[in-house]
């Protein structure tokens, strides 16, 4: 009796338990498929729902055989992706260059895991009246066989904005079955 009621309760918290995986409802997105932009992966962009001005249909700014991707979703989301070929270690380089010391800005991280970053940049000085903290992605993702970074607009955006890019970046998935 004993046994089969710890089988029973072990089975019950494994199936908790991946209830519980990172399932982000998707609801305020979009699925965006860039393989008409010589990109062979497909991601989750906000919709017009998404209340930080995405009311347009996203945009994709891409040379023929270039190695370089704008992706614009209205005027406040923003994200540039480029393919770094079979470079499988330009996170690393990326995060060493960051936190080197910096006489201009103030860099916290916000959130890491393996292969993204999430960081806060405030402006340092004295003599600064407005030290507003603008919020950055960066992300080194492996499609297919190519290494691509996925990073926000250089000047940055809000808190909000960044929580959107984030959940489009987890979206991000090769569009090859095999991969």
């Amino acid at each position: 009796m004993k046994v089969s009621f710890f089988v029973i309760l072990t089975f019950a918290l494994m199936a908790c338990s991946r209830t519980e995986t990172n399932q982000f409802d998707y609801v305020q997105y979009s699925l965006y498929d860039f393989t008409k932009d010589d990109l062979n992966a497909k991601m989750m962009l906000p919709n017009a729902s998404a209340g930080i001005g995405t009311s347009l249909k996203p945009s994709v700014s891409h040379e023929i055989g270039g190695f370089r991707w704008k992706v614009e979703v209205g005027r406040n989301f923003t994200l540039h992706i480029e393919d770094y070929g079979d470079y499988s270690f330009r996170f690393e380089e990326f995060k060493q260059k960051l936190l080197k010391p910096n006489k201009f800005f103030e860099i916290e991280i916000v959130k890491e895991t393996k292969n993204l970053l999430i960081y806060r940049r405030k402006v340092k000085g004295e003599f600064v009246s407005k030290k507003n903290a603008r919020y950055f992605i960066y992300r080194v993702q492996r499609i297919g066989t190519s290494y691509y970074e996925i990073m926000n607009r250089e000047q940055g955006d809000s808190k909000k904005v960044i929580n959107f890019m984030y959940h489009s970046i987890q979206s991000l998935k090769s569009t090859n079955v095999n991969q």
